[in-house]
């Protein structure tokens, strides 16, 4: 079944940003209400954005 990410939340780590070796994570909402972090890395490669949809192979696939 695929969902739509209908908002998708970025930290604001300020001007102090992220510690060292500290990966930057987003939160994508899906249409079905739930709330999935997931590294920003692996968001913007497999080009998860607001409007996309994520299957639930794919969120199992990346253990998410």
């Amino acid at each position: 079944m695929a969902h739509k990410i209908i908002d998708l939340i970025e930290p604001d780590n300020g001007c102090e940003g992220f510690l060292p070796g500290e990966e930057p994570m987003v939160t994508l909402i899906l249409d079905d209400g739930r709330k999935i972090k997931v590294y920003d890395r692996l968001a913007y490669e497999k080009g998860w954005d607001i409007g996309s949809e994520l299957s639930d192979e794919e969120i199992k696939e990346n253990g998410i």
